[in-house]
């Protein structure tokens, strides 16, 4: 079974014992797992499948369009004198029969070619959504795999915390009982003995919470998961090393500015189609009629037309809607830029700040290897201690459970560095699920 870093490193530490024949969980198959629950992937998907549909309407209206048309009738015509309109002169009834065919073909119209690019930009928005929906569901997976981690080494720190109390509250007791302490002592010792079992309660309530987080974004609730080979990890800075190089992948390829940038693309072109309603449209326009009929002075007549006609529509007076919907697109051009500014700025200043805590946590993951080292030495020392009567069991807990603080400090800043990187790359617009991949080959026994 899979021990937790904090578990594998302090041995006799007791630990809860997991589901008999649970498959172990590792990040990339979580990772696929989400990839086909997640509702709000489906749900961008599914949008985006839409929106790529404008393109091809709008690519419509350069086409030519044809329609048919026909109709058959029966009629009956009743003649009737004026002097005697009761007398019934005559009856006949004849068939009436048409059709036609006509053919439209757009030759000018700007607000076609408007609608055309805009839907392109539409498109291109949903495009960058969807990556981003896709990226930020990484995200989300690799944090909530790491918060179980995190929890489990919670869980087994307050192990070693009460294991630690209760060592000290017996021997508080033993103390007291043989007149070498006092009750004071004693009463801090069950004190800290309840407070530590009320923390392992905490603990585990926290653990079983991040499970379901976890089984929230995958539908499976992981019983055992794969831990960080600490062994094979080493922190490294990101790559490019220069923040300025990170500022501008993040300007190309960010999929927040993406998406800001096609929406202020939509802007314009909602500028360029309302200014087209105020323009002139021509259109090639061809058709064949076909009519047949019979009345009371026609008999069999056949009638067959060929057209062809070239029609122009020129708005002169709209009552003022061209207009306002100019001025009204025109501000919404505005809102799209500013907005655009907005992201752009928000990005770069992500990109800053992720940057500069994938820095940070690799400095933190180094000084506390050596605050681990450090504790290591010490417990050695008091296991010594022991064997040749200068320390006690209770002080060996005690060092255990101030080496299982360190490593959970340290396992605190290996995560944070491992999702700031994931971070910066996501908000970059450069994390992909080979990324994934290589954090799942971190994963160990």
């Amino acid at each position: 079974m899979r021990k937790s870093f904090a578990a594998f490193m302090v041995s006799g530490m007791l630990a809860f014992p997991l589901q008999a024949g649970a498959e172990t969980v590792d990040l990339f198959s979580a990772w696929e797992q989400a990839r086909e629950y997640d509702a709000q992937l489906r749900i961008s998907e599914a949008e985006n499948t839409m929106q790529q549909e404008e393109v091809a309407k709008a690519r419509a209206g350069f086409l030519p369009s044809l329609q048919a048309q026909s109709s058959f009738g029966r009629n009956r015509t009743v003649s009737t004198s004026l002097v005697d309109p009761d007398n019934i002169e005559g009856r006949r009834y004849y068939n009436t029969e048409s059709s036609s065919l006509t053919l439209k073909q757009q030759l000018f119209n700007l607000g076609t070619y408007a609608s055309y690019k805009q839907a392109k930009a539409v498109a291109a928005k949903s495009d960058a959504a969807l990556q981003n929906e896709t990226t930020g569901l990484m995200v989300r997976v690799v944090e909530a795999y790491f918060n179980v981690l995190f929890a489990e080494g919670n869980r087994t720190l307050a192990e070693a915390k009460q294991q630690a109390a209760e060592a000290r509250f017996q021997q508080a007791e033993k103390a007291l009982q043989h007149g070498l302490g006092t009750v004071t002592e004693r009463d801090k010792a069950r004190a800290d003995h309840d407070m530590a079992k009320a923390e392992l309660l905490v603990s585990q309530n926290s653990l079983d919470f991040n499970r379901r987080e976890f089984e929230r974004l995958t539908g499976t609730y992981p019983d055992e998961i794969a831990d960080l080979a600490y062994n094979r990890f080493e922190p490294e800075a990101p790559v490019p090393s220069d923040i300025g190089e990170w500022i501008a992948m993040a300007r190309e390829k960010s999929p927040d500015i993406g998406m800001a940038l096609q929406e202020l693309e939509i802007a314009r072109r909602e500028v360029h189609k309302n200014q087209a309603a105020g323009y002139p449209a021509l259109d090639l326009v061809a058709g064949r009629s076909f009519s047949q009929s019979e009345t009371n002075y026609t008999i069999d007549q056949v009638y067959e037309t060929w057209s062809v006609s070239l029609q122009a529509k020129v708005p002169i007076y709209t009552g003022g809607y061209v207009s306002a919907s100019v001025r009204q697109a025109k501000a919404g051009r505005i809102k799209a830029t500013e907005e655009f500014s907005w992201y752009e700025r928000q990005v770069v200043s992500d990109v800053r700040k992720y940057y500069n805590a994938t820095i940070n946590a690799m400095a933190q993951v180094d000084a506390f290897r050596l605050a681990v080292a450090s504790r290591q030495t010490a417990l050695r020392s008091m296991q010594k201690g022991v064997e040749s009567g200068m320390a006690t069991n209770v002080d060996v807990l005690n060092a255990r459970y101030e080496l299982a603080t360190a490593h959970q400090d340290l396992t605190r800043a290996t995560f944070q560095y491992l999702l700031n990187s994931i971070m910066l790359k996501d908000t970059a617009g450069t994390l992909t699920e080979q990324d994934i991949h290589h954090l799942n080959t971190l994963l160990g026994q």
